[in-house]
């Protein structure tokens, strides 16, 4: 197959420069572009790149992905939406960690006859996007936690620390209260016994989330820490740190990046969620290829909740160093 397909990427104001610009491509190459939540730095979103560049190569289409400047800088994200509408593109591919943020450009996108659909995090009433590429966010969470409980002690109090990695995000908003429902649960499934959970700010960084655990373990005995993204690995190298044996504290968390992989094998990380990065960003761009070349429908996609243990992880180390898992 021909490899003609453009596929870059573009950062933050620089990004809305230069799709201001024009891309260069043919007239006759389907021009797809791919806006969402994080920056450069973030290893999960590297893989839903990998997915959109095969997709792209496969079709011969031009696209790009924008990545933000700042983590959740929504405005940031919107105004890079407002610089791809103006290009007239052939398809949009949005993430919603920011709600409602986005509806009145997005509504005015489609009304022009650009069909944008949602990847990685939907709408928050599932509106004002065509379909969704993704992972149930709340039942992932409430599904995480089920899988972990059978590791909590079967005597004595349980307290569990849930992180939201992001406050106020949609993410990771959704996926802790699928957490706590499921505590909530368990609390119910056992009056007998003495169960609590909090919820902290954990932060979006390795280190930062490291810091806090720790200094939250050190003041309140922890059975448990459920982190919303990937950066439980952080709280691993904070607990070895603080001299605790693996499993003294079990850790759940989400995505198959080589952190959490590499903390998996220590022992330090129990379980993992891989919700399929590679396809989130594969499927919509077929979607919209197939939209526009034989007029078919959008179709939601669940990527998965496919819980991963430590025993699995030698199996998934090449994949995951290529970027698929």
């Amino acid at each position: 197959m021909l490899k003609t397909a453009l596929n870059r990427v573009l950062v933050g104001g620089v990004a809305a420069l230069a799709l201001l610009a024009g891309s260069g491509a043919s007239e006759a190459q389907e021009r797809y572009t791919y806006l969402h939540h994080a920056t450069p730095t973030n290893v999960f979103w590297q893989a839903v790149k990998k997915g959109m560049d095969e997709a792209c190569e496969q079709i011969e289409a031009d696209c790009q992905m924008v990545f933000l400047q700042q983590d959740g800088n929504f405005q940031e994200q919107l105004n890079n939406l407002e610089a791809v509408i103006a290009q007239d593109p052939d398809g949009i591919i949005m993430t919603y960690a920011g709600g409602n943020i986005f509806d009145e450009a997005v509504d005015r996108a489609m009304e022009a006859g650009i069909p944008v659909l949602a990847s990685n995090v939907d709408h928050p009433d599932k509106t004002h996007r065509l379909s969704f590429t993704g992972q149930d966010l709340e039942q992932a969470g409430y599904d995480l936690a089920a899988g972990l409980a059978p590791q909590f002690p079967e005597e004595g109090p349980i307290h569990v620390l849930i992180g939201i990695s992001g406050p106020g995000q949609v993410w990771a908003e959704s996926r802790g209260a699928g957490i706590a429902r499921f505590m909530d649960d368990y609390i119910a499934e056992h009056p007998d016994r003495e169960i609590t959970y909090e919820k902290i700010d954990s932060g979006l960084d390795l280190a930062i989330t490291g810091q806090r655990v720790a200094a939250y373990v050190q003041t309140t005995p922890t059975t448990a820490y459920f982190d919303v993204g990937y950066w439980a690995a952080g709280a691993a190298v904070s607990l070895r740190d603080l001299g605790k044996e693996p499993g003294e504290v079990l850790l759940a968390c989400f995505d198959l990046v080589p952190v959490v992989l590499d903390e998996m094998k220590t022992g330090y990380i129990q379980l993992t969620i891989d919700q399929q990065p590679f396809l989130q960003g594969y499927v919509p761009i077929h979607q919209l290829h197939m939209m526009n070349k034989y007029k078919l429908g959008a179709y939601d996609a669940n990527t998965g909740k496919a819980l991963v243990t430590p025993d699995q992880v030698d199996a998934l180390l090449e994949l995951s160093a290529q970027g698929i898992r």
